[in-house]
């Protein structure tokens, strides 16, 4: 299934951040059980007693939340500091599936995870699977409908829109649209992050395609061929792109989100003197959003559903704003005038995530036939 572009980010160790939180890891008590069937903050009593009972528990497990990924470094510093809670954050792995797992495997253990940041479609299996719990931000009344679940297990935290990222020191002509990488002058040049049977990112640059060429989300098949064809002309690398092979020029074209590319940019340009030129293709534009969500069995229910609290707050979502993602309360605090101006003038797009997204029940048919057809059209 699909994962992160894990390729394009540092490889990290276990990570805790954070003072020593009051009371330590208080473990089970009776306020977690309290908090862990608790839907709403109302229902546990209040915002200050979350912050005292979360105190008392004093821990965030968490896995694959990378420092570069949406500006997760700065949310969970943010986060310990405000709340004086320790942060361990498993970052030797992060796929969805493996979040997943951790999940599965630890159940009932204290080292299990306390919250999940997923593809939508791995957080709707678990849903199915009773492995989430249910709680309800104070904020939800800024997200629509079609950006959360029903039953209130995950809520679409964070997106963006596939681009093209283009270093303009090897590439005099950069490309602006899916239509343009065919052409002959870029043999050799054009390249993914991954492979789109593994990776939520190269999955979704596989739906633009087929936009980009006569299919929809409800014909992908037409983006298979396009990259088949980009294959067979030379033009498409067998290297999975990062910010190394494009300052070494493996890889001075690449496919992906804007938010992953935007920093990758900035990094080049201070540390290589590299300009990486980012484009949103006209021609075949899909945005996605990630799924936030919360373990059923976390071993720290009151901070699960604190952090949940500032993740959709004001502060947690300029703070992914600042990560050059699209955070899901974006237009409400643009209204409000709460928004981080500054952070929104950087965004790669022009605000909010207006491209077209695939249903759940697409992606599950198409990732079907991407994972049966990818490998065969490519050789």
């Amino acid at each position: 299934m699909r994962t992160r572009d894990l390729t394009l980010l540092s490889t990290l160790t276990i990570t805790t951040l954070g003072l020593a939180a009051c009371g330590g890891d208080g473990g089970e008590s009776e306020s977690s059980a309290t908090w862990r069937d608790a839907s709403t903050v109302e229902d546990g009593g209040g915002m200050d007693q979350l912050i005292e009972d979360a105190q008392a528990e004093g821990t965030f497990n968490a896995m694959g939340l990378y420092e570069d990924w949406a500006n997760y470094g700065e949310l969970l510093e943010a986060f310990s500091e405000k709340y004086d809670i320790e942060i361990v954050n498993d970052t030797s792995t992060g796929s969805s599936q493996d979040l997943i797992n951790a999940v599965v495997n630890r159940q009932g253990q204290d080292n299990s995870l306390d919250y999940l940041d997923t593809g939508m479609s791995f957080a709707q299996q678990a849903a199915a699977d009773e492995l989430l719990a249910g709680y309800t931000p104070q904020t939800i009344d800024d997200i629509d409908e079609d950006l959360r679940s029903g039953d209130g297990t995950w809520i679409n935290h964070l997106g963006g829109t596939i681009a093209i990222g283009c270093d303009t020191s090897r590439v005099p002509d950069c490309p602006e649209d899916f239509s343009d990488l065919l052409d002959p002058k870029y043999a050799g040049q054009v390249a993914l992050s991954s492979d789109p049977t593994a990776s939520e990112g190269a999955f979704m640059i596989v739906h633009a395609a087929a936009a980009a060429n006569g299919g929809s989300f409800d014909d992908i098949e037409p983006g298979i061929e396009f990259f088949a064809e980009l294959s067979e002309k030379g033009n498409l690398v067998p290297v999975e792109a990062n910010a190394g092979t494009i300052e070494t020029g493996e890889t001075p074209i690449v496919l992906n989100w804007d938010y992953l590319l935007q920093p990758i940019a900035d990094d080049l340009a201070e540390e290589a003197d590299i300009d990486l030129e980012i484009h949103l293709p006209s021609d075949g534009q899909v945005a996605s959003f990630y799924a936030a969500s919360l373990n059923d069995d976390a071993p720290h229910p009151a901070v699960a559903r604190l952090f949940f609290e500032f993740l959709f707050s004001d502060d947690g979502q300029n703070i992914l704003l600042e990560g050059y993602v699209t955070p899901v309360r974006l237009d409400a605090m643009i209204e409000a005038g709460t928004v981080d101006q500054d952070a929104l003038d950087a965004l790669p797009g022009e605000g909010a995530v207006d491209a077209p997204q695939p249903t759940l029940e697409q992606r599950e048919a198409n990732q079907a036939i991407v994972d049966e057809h990818w490998a065969g059209a490519l050789r």
